[in-house]
């Protein structure tokens, strides 16, 4: 019985490893929205053998003193109605049909509402087996692709970003003071390919991180002995390399 299970349990991978299957990529992980700008264009690729059809869905994030997160629902629909007092960030189209072999779309992330601090959302692209009439199909057209997809086992992939949209009247004030980097101004900044290096080697250096540093907060750095810490500061569109030997 054991063999017979095995057996069927690799039957079952193989089927899914060989059913046509979309393969979505989005790109940078973290979008940044220029102060002066309330829109900004994602673009997904399908890297897979079958048409990828993508919901986009968004939520607003808001952390606590101790960098702890909860996200709430972001009221698409009334942001499309453009109601009064009403702000956050949509997407526009929020279903994306992506053909396969290296098929793409863009979708436009736009952000209506007043900005008057920073804001942050977490932005998925989530790959679906289509009902009837979400993405302007039959009823059989969407039974075809679900047929043609692996017969009932989804292992769709995912993915989820994040879009920190500045205030309007942004202001950077970054401070680096020995090992710590403070934030005092209002808008995210970024510690970019952050490394730890030698200093009897300069260009002796490890792996790159990337660090954000929110309105308000603190970063440490962390050096090991006869080390030192380099980076590029990324305050909006400007950059600028740092390192703590002096």
């Amino acid at each position: 019985m054991r063999r017979v299970l095995v057996a069927l349990s690799l039957l079952l991978l193989a089927s899914i490893a060989g059913a046509a299957q979309p393969q979505i990529s989005v790109g940078a992980l973290f979008d940044y929205m220029e102060p002066g700008r309330s829109q900004l264009l994602k673009r997904v690729r399908n890297s897979g053998d079958a048409t990828a059809y993508v919901r986009v869905e968004i939520t607003r994030m808001h952390f606590d003193g101790q960098g702890n997160v909860t996200e709430a629902p972001v009221d698409a629909a009334a942001l499309a109605r453009g109601e009064p007092g009403v702000q956050g960030l949509i997407a526009s189209p929020s279903r994306m049909i992506i053909p396969a072999g290296h098929g793409q779309q863009a979708t436009r992330l736009v952000f209506r509402g007043a900005r008057t601090q920073e804001q942050h959302y977490r932005v998925r692209y989530v790959p679906v087996v289509p009902d009837a009439g979400e993405f302007s199909l039959d009823a059989q057209q969407a039974q075809d692709y679900q047929q043609g997809v692996q017969a009932g086992v989804n292992v769709f992939t995912g993915y989820g970003t994040v879009v920190f949209v500045p205030p309007v009247d942004v202001r950077y004030d970054t401070r680096v003071q020995g090992l710590q980097v403070t934030n005092a101004g209002n808008a995210t900044v970024v510690l970019d390919n952050l490394r730890q290096c030698r200093r009897a080697r300069p260009d002796d250096c490890g792996g790159g991180v990337k660090v954000h540093v929110f309105p308000g907060r603190q970063h440490m750095l962390a050096e090991e002995e006869g080390y030192y810490s380099r980076f590029d500061l990324l305050e909006g569109p400007q950059r600028r390399t740092i390192d703590t030997r002096s």
